[in-house]
């Protein structure tokens, strides 16, 4: 394998890691009821948005796939950024990324979960 391949994946794996274990410890443990959200939340406009029943989802499901789903953002695009050397291709490449990654990860998660909120 290449150094670059290897710098990359060595990166993200740390940045990973760093960055969910922060975003359990600090973020997920002050959301530890439903009840408790602030109006406006994000967790609350995408159960909205897809329209689960938090009676069959469990909410600490919930509260794990989005601490997955933004640490793999926020790791997988500062190690793109890390790796790139022109200051203007970083932020294209920064913009892109980021944009491509939450439409498509928070859809599949969303999927996921009313379909396995369909099959209870």
């Amino acid at each position: 394998m290449n150094i670059s391949v290897i710098k990359f994946l060595s990166d993200f794996v740390l940045l990973f890691l760093l960055v969910f274990i922060i975003y359990m410890v600090f973020v997920n443990k002050r959301r530890k009821d439903y009840h408790k959200l602030k109006d406006g939340s994000y967790i609350k406009l995408f159960i909205a948005r897809y329209n689960l029943d938090m009676r069959k989802t469990n909410y600490k499901t919930v509260l794990n796939i989005f601490a997955i789903i933004n640490s793999f953002i926020l790791s997988f695009t500062a190690s793109l950024i890390l790796n790139i050397n022109n200051y203007i291709w970083k932020i294209v490449v920064c913009f892109i990324v980021v944009f491509v990654l939450i439409y498509a990860l928070y859809e599949i998660a969303g999927r996921y979960l009313k379909n396995k909120e369909d099959k209870k």
